[in-house]
């Protein structure tokens, strides 16, 4: 029977490393709320198409975390979709001479419908590019021998080419071996993180600003502790155009569709609030300022017509009957993050079928009002508190 993971004896406890992929970590990690992800995940796998299992499997497999979640979603969907009480079709007619479908034909008591499952992140490809150069260093700083301190870390941009671990190390080391850590205890106590010694770091558009974070004394002298105790960054600040990019590169794939068609974003890593999901279906937001004989003045808030939903032109991809948007589901995740379904107010086909059990958000009267549904976890049959807690 194929699987997703390998079935070996695990002993491997460790955090997982900066630089780890998703799936090497879920698959060798002993800890227990770990083991019950797999479980669950082996139970879903064995409800999945076996025609279509070997594919899943292999990117569900991938060092690339990008394959690595967009299976895993697909995974998720498909026993949602089960859950919900639905008849699912993967790749429907996909052996037929210039087939052209979604990932899903859904049929339910209430309802035939599309479903299309895609990721949205709001990291460029530059910007992941940038990120596995810093995940290498950090993993390589968590090997730095600090024990008396742990390592606090403010970052402002990102490198260009890869930075020393090496010199990094050495660049901290010195630094640190000069503290006394009673001294930087009391500097803590006294004045917070603001009162603590700042040393800067720059390398190729990097520039990290370290500070030690005092140890308490039980925890000083120990081996195998994370030296990396604290990291604050920009966010990239894109979701929202991540979102609508994610909507629009899937709203007009598959032409005129005869039953309603729904589009599953998971918005990753991080996710996503609710402003930035508006904005991805409706457009930007923005300030309306009127030009009058005394001057400008503020005329409120409208938004532009660039949203997935709407042009300068009209209402546009109305073949898209709503968007289910999940704001970062990852194996560990699932309880806890949120999905909603947000209907589109000109679709050309409604949307009434078993998804309207989930968190909705409805257009009435042209506003938005959301209503809450069925928790995830009632859905999924799993404890509300899963995989913490069995």
């Amino acid at each position: 029977m194929k699987r997703l993971f390998d079935d070996f004896q695990r002993s491997d406890a460790s955090a997982a490393g900066h630089s780890e992929p998703g799936f090497p970590f879920l698959n060798r990690s002993a800890r227990t709320e770990f083991a019950r992800v797999r479980d669950v995940l082996e139970v879903w796998f064995s409800r999945y198409p076996t025609s279509e299992q070997a594919a899943l499997a292999s990117r569900f497999r991938s060092q690339d975390d990008i394959h690595h979640e967009s299976a895993f979603f697909e995974l998720f969907l498909h026993e949602l979709l089960l859950r919900l009480g639905c008849e699912v079709t993967v790749h429907p007619g996909a052996k037929a001479k210039k087939s052209n479908r979604p990932d899903f034909l859904v049929k339910s008591n209430s309802g035939t419908f599309y479903l299309e499952a895609t990721l949205a992140s709001e990291r460029s490809h530059e910007d992941q590019a940038a990120q596995a150069r810093e995940n290498i260093v950090y993993d390589a700083l968590d090997r730095l021998d600090s024990p008396n301190f742990f390592i606090g870390m403010n970052l402002r941009g990102a490198p260009k080419t890869p930075p020393s671990a090496r010199r990094m190390r050495a660049f901290l080391a010195d630094r640190l071996k000069a503290l006394d850590p009673d001294h930087i205890t009391d500097l803590y106590r006294s004045g917070g993180k603001q009162a603590l010694p700042r040393w800067h770091y720059q390398h190729d558009g990097w520039t990290i600003e370290f500070y030690p974070i005092p140890k308490s004394p039980k925890a000083r002298g120990k081996s195998g502790i994370r030296s990396i105790g604290f990291r604050s960054y920009a966010m990239w600040g894109r979701t929202a155009s991540a979102i609508r990019d994610a909507i629009l590169s899937k709203a007009g794939k598959y032409g005129n569709l005869e039953a309603p068609y729904v589009i599953a974003v998971n918005v990753v890593p991080h996710g996503a609030q609710r402003d930035d999901i508006m904005e991805a279906l409706f457009g930007d937001e923005q300030m309306v300022i009127q030009l009058t004989k005394s001057g400008p003045r503020e005329g409120g808030m409208n938004r532009k017509l660039n949203g997935a939903w709407t042009s300068p032109a009209g209402p546009r991809y109305t073949r898209v009957s709503a968007a289910l948007l999940c704001s970062g589901v990852l194996p560990w995740t699932i309880l806890r993050a949120p999905v909603c379904l947000y209907h589109n107010p000109w679709a050309k086909h409604g949307y009434e079928s078993p998804l309207i059990r989930l968190a909705q958000a409805i257009p009435t009267g042209g506003r938005m009002h959301w209503q809450d549904g069925e928790a995830l976890h009632s859905v999924l049959g799993l404890p509300e508190n899963w995989p913490w807690q069995d």
